[in-house]
C-alpha cells in the first residue's frame, strides 16, 4: 500500500515539478540555484539534476555491488559494477536516473540522444528527438542521454507518465567547470553503437543455460567456462525490464560469443491485462495487434544494434497470469501472434517464454491453428527441478526441437570463484550465436554431501558423492578444507567418474572434545584439468545426543503419510533440530504457513497434496473446503522466512529422492546456501489433487 502524502507534502513536490519545468530552469552557465522545498540538487561530473527530496542517492563507487534497477525510484551515481549483486529478474519501471561517465561511441546504448557539447539539458518535448529515438523511448520506458560537456551518460526511467522525467532532464545543469571546459570543445554526432559489431544468426542450441537480469562482465563469462553451461539469456530492454545494461555492448556480445557462448535474447514489454506484477505496464486490449508490431519492431531494431542480425531469435517474456480471464488471456494470445508477424517481417525468429500454465498453455490451445502466427520457438517456465525439455502442459508435438525450459528459478551458483543470482534453463530450441564458433561442452561434476551430527569427542560416517557428466570420463580430484576443531579423514583424493556414473566417497568426521556446539560448514572443492567444478560443503552439527541447536527462524518438516514422517524425523537428528519442529498434524502445519514467521517444508507427496489443494477436506483453522487452500509455493529456496502462506514442497520420486530434497532445502534455510553450489537442488515431483495419508500423524 502506498504511503499517504500530506497536503503540505503534496505542494511542496508541485512547487518542484514547477520549478523544473521549461521556464523555471536556469541556464548551463548559471551558478546552482538553492534547491526547492521538496527537491535536492544532485551533481556528478560537471552535471547537475534537480530530483525529489525523497529519492535515494547511490554513489556506485563506494558500493560497486549494488545493484541498479529501474523498477524503484532512485538516482545512481557513477559505473555499474562489473558484478552487480542482482535478482535474476526483476520487472516494471518507475521513475529513476542513472548518471555514470560517458563511454565511447560504440559503447553508447542504441537510440542515445547526443546533446551539443554546449548544454546538459534535454528538451523537454519528445518532438526533438529523433523518430526512432523517440519510438525507443516510448517502447522501454527509458530515454539515453549523452551530454558531451559535462562527460556523462545519462540513462532515466519512467512509468507511465514521461512528463517528470522529462522535465527533470530539461532542467539539468553543467558546473561552472564543465561550461568552462565545454567551451573548446567541438561536439561529434554520435548515433549510437556506431562499430560494426560481428552478427549472429540463429542457431540450434542444446545443453544447459542460465539467465539473469543484467549481463555478467566478459571476465565473469570466461569465469563460468568452469560451468556446464554454454547459453546465457541476454536482455535487450523493453517497457518492464527493471535492470540496466551495464556490462552488455556490441563489444561484449561479440567477445564473449567468440569463447562459445550462445545467446537467448529477450525482450519484456507489455504484460497481460490481468498481470499481478506491481507497476508493469500492461496490453490494451482494444490495440494489443498494433502494441505486438510496435514491439517487434523495437526489438529487432535494438537486437540489430547488439549485433543479432537476421535469423536471430528474440523472446518476449510474457509473465504468468490468470488463464481463466478469457479477455485477458485473448489479449495476450492476439498481441502474442503480432509480434510474431512483426519479427518475421523484419527477418528475425520469434520467441516466447511465459509460464507452463498460462501463456505457454493458451499459445499450445492454438498450435497449427489456420491464420495464427504461432511462434517459431517457446521458452516454458515450470520450475520443477528437472531438465526435461517435455511438459504436462504442452503435447509432445507442438514446437519439437523448438523448446527451451526455465526448470528452475532464482538461486545463487558459483563457478569459477564467481558468484550470480541465475535461472536455470534447458536448451533445444534455437539460440543466437556466431556460426563458425561451435558451441563448446565440458563435464560437469556435482557434489551433494549427507549433513551430520556429531558429539565433541566422537566421530561419524559421512559421504561425497561425486556425478560425473557430459560426454567424456573425468578424473576428478577433490579437497576438503574443515573448520578448526573438526577433522576429515581422508582429506583430498582422485577419482575416475565416467560419464552419467556416481562415485561414493566415504569420509570420517571428528569433533575436538573442547569444540563448542554449533554448524560448521566443511568446505569441499572438486576439480578436474586443474578447473574448479564445483564447491559444496558437508553440514556437520556438533551436539550432544538428544540435544538440539538453535535456528535464526522457524522451521517446520510437515509430514502426512508414515515414510515422509520418516524422512522428516532423520532430517531433524541430521540438523540438530528440535523434536517440536516436525509435525503431523494438518491444522498445525496450516497455522504455521499462515503465520509466516518460518519456513514450512511439506516432505512428502501427502503433505504437499494436502498444504496446496486439501483434496481430503481434513478440518483446518480457517474453515476452509476441500478442493483449495489460501497457499502457494515458491519455486525455489529462501534463506529468509518466505511470509505468510507460502510454503516449500518437498516431494521427490520416492523417499529416497525426497529425503535428498528436504536435506537440501532444509540445509538452505540453516546455512544460507544449498549443500550444492553447483546447481540447483533436485526439484519436487508434480503436485496433484489427491487425498492421501492423515490429518493427524503421529511423530515417532
Amino acid at each position: 500500500m502506498a504511503n499517504r502524502r500530506t497536503a503540505a507534502r503534496a505542494g511542496a513536490l508541485s512547487a518542484a515539478l514547477a520549478l523544473l519545468l521549461p521556464g523555471g530552469v536556469a541556464s548551463a552557465s548559471q551558478a546552482a540555484a538553492p534547491p526547492a522545498a521538496g527537491t535536492q540538487l544532485v551533481q556528478y561530473h560537471g552535471y547537475r539534476i534537480s530530483v525529489p527530496a525523497s529519492w535515494p542517492v547511490y554513489r556506485l563507487s563506494a558500493d560497486p555491488g549494488r545493484c541498479v534497477l529501474f523498477n524503484t525510484k532512485a538516482v545512481y551515481l557513477g559505473t555499474p559494477g562489473a558484478s552487480q549483486h542482482c535478482p535474476a529478474r526483476a520487472y516494471g519501471h518507475a521513475d529513476a536516473v542513472l548518471v555514470q561517465p560517458d563511454p565511447s561511441a560504440a559503447a553508447l546504448p542504441p537510440q542515445t540522444v547526443v546533446l551539443p557539447a554546449s548544454t546538459a539539458a534535454l528538451a523537454a518535448s519528445p518532438v526533438a528527438l529523433s523518430a526512432r529515438a523517440a519510438a525507443m523511448d516510448n517502447a522501454n520506458h527509458t530515454i539515453h542521454v549523452s551530454a558531451p560537456g559535462p562527460g556523462v551518460l545519462v540513462t532515466a526511467s519512467y512509468g507511465r507518465d514521461p512528463k517528470l522525467i522529462r522535465s527533470i532532464l530539461a532542467g539539468a545543469t553543467m558546473t561552472r567547470s564543465a561550461v568552462t571546459t565545454a567551451a573548446g570543445t567541438t561536439s561529434a554526432t554520435r548515433p549510437g553503437q556506431s562499430s560494426q559489431p560481428a552478427e549472429l544468426t540463429g542457431l540450434p542450441g542444446s545443453g544447459l543455460g542460465f539467465d539473469a537480469c543484467t549481463a555478467p562482465s566478459a571476465a565473469t563469462m570466461t569465469a563460468w567456462l568452469s560451468s556446464p553451461y554454454r547459453v546465457i539469456g541476454t536482455y535487450l530492454g523493453g517497457e518492464n525490464w527493471a535492470c540496466t545494461y551495464g556490462n552488455f555492448t556490441a563489444a561484449w556480445v561479440t567477445q564473449v560469443a567468440g569463447e562459445g557462448w550462445r545467446y537467448i535474447p529477450i525482450w519484456v514489454g507489455l504484460q497481460a491485462p490481468c498481470s499481478t506484477i506491481r507497476g508493469v505496464s500492461v496490453i490494451n486490449p482494444a490495440d494489443a495487434t498494433a502494441e505486438g508490431q510496435a514491439a517487434a519492431a523495437s526489438a529487432s531494431a535494438t537486437a540489430q544494434s547488439f549485433g543479432y542480425g537476421q535469423g536471430s531469435p528474440i523472446y518476449f517474456d510474457m509473465e504468468g497470469y490468470a488463464r481463466s480471464n478469457v479477455a485477458c488471456a485473448q489479449a495476450v494470445l492476439t498481441f502474442l501472434g503480432a509480434w510474431t508477424q512483426g519479427l518475421h517481417a523484419a527477418g528475425y525468429l520469434s520467441g516466447v517464454y511465459s509460464s507452463a500454465g498460462s501463456g505457454i498453455a493458451d499459445l499450445a490451445s492454438e498450435y497449427g491453428t489456420p491464420g495464427y502466427a504461432s511462434p517459431d520457438d517457446v521458452w516454458i517456465a515450470d520450475w520443477d527441478g528437472s531438465p526435461e525439455l517435455t511438459d504436462p502442459h504442452l503435447p509432445d508435438s507442438d514446437w519439437p526441437a523448438h523448446r527451451l525450459r526455465q526448470y528452475y528459478g532464482s538461486h545463487n551458483e558459483t563457478w569459477g570463484g564467481v558468484t550470480l543470482n541465475i535461472d536455470n534453463d534447458s536448451i533445444g530450441g534455437t539460440v543466437a550465436g556466431l556460426a563458425d564458433v561451435p558451441q563448446q561442452s565440458r563435464p560437469a561434476v556435482l557434489g551433494e554431501p549427507d549433513a551430520v551430527p556429531v558429539a565433541p569427542g566422537n566421530a561419524t560416517a559421512a559421504a561425497l558423492v561425486i556425478q560425473g557428466a557430459g560426454t567424456a570420463p573425468a578424473m576428478v580430484s577433490w579437497q576438503v578444507q574443515a573448520p578448526v576443531g573438526l577433522t576429515v579423514t581422508p582429506s583430498q583424493g582422485t577419482t575416475f567418474v565416467p560419464p552419467g556414473a556416481v562415485r561414493l566417497v566415504p569420509l570420517h568426521v571428528t569433533a575436538d572434545a573442547s569444540l563448542a556446539p554449533g554448524r560448521y560448514q566443511v568446505t569441499v572443492t572438486a576439480t578436474a584439468g586443474h578447473q574448479v567444478l564445483t564447491e559444496t560443503f558437508e553440514l556437520v552439527s556438533v551436539v550432544q545426543a538428544d540435544t538440539t541447536l538453535p535456528t535464526r527462524y522457524p522451521v517446520t518438516l510437515y509430514a502426512a503419510d508414515p515414510a515422509s514422517m520418516a524422512v522428516a524425523v532423520a532430517t531433524a537428528r541430521s540438523l540438530a533440530l528440535p523434536a517440536s519442529d516436525v509435525t503431523g498434524n494438518f491444522s498445525q502445519a496450516w497455522t504455521d504457513v499462515s503465520g509466516g514467521s518460518g519456513l514450512v517444508l511439506a516432505v512428502g507427496q501427502a503433505a504437499a497434496d494436502a498444504l496446496n489443494f486439501n483434496p481430503c477436506g481434513w478440518p483446518n483453522p480457517a474453515g476452509e473446503a476441500a478442493g483449495h487452500t489460501p497457499f502457494f509455493y515458491i519455486g525455489a529456496p529462501l534463506e529468509q522466512p518466505p511470509g505468510a502462506n507460502v510454503f516449500e514442497p518437498a516431494d521427490g520420486s520416492n523417499s529416497l529422492v525426497t529425503a535428498e530434497l528436504v536435506g537440501q532445502l532444509a540445509q538452505y534455510a540453516l546455512a544460507g546456501k544449498l549443500p550444492d553450489e553447483g546447481g540447483a537442488p533436485i526439484g519436487p515431483a508434480r503436485l496433484q489433487d489427491t487425498c492421501l495419508g492423515s490429518p493427524d500423524l503421529r511423530v515417532p
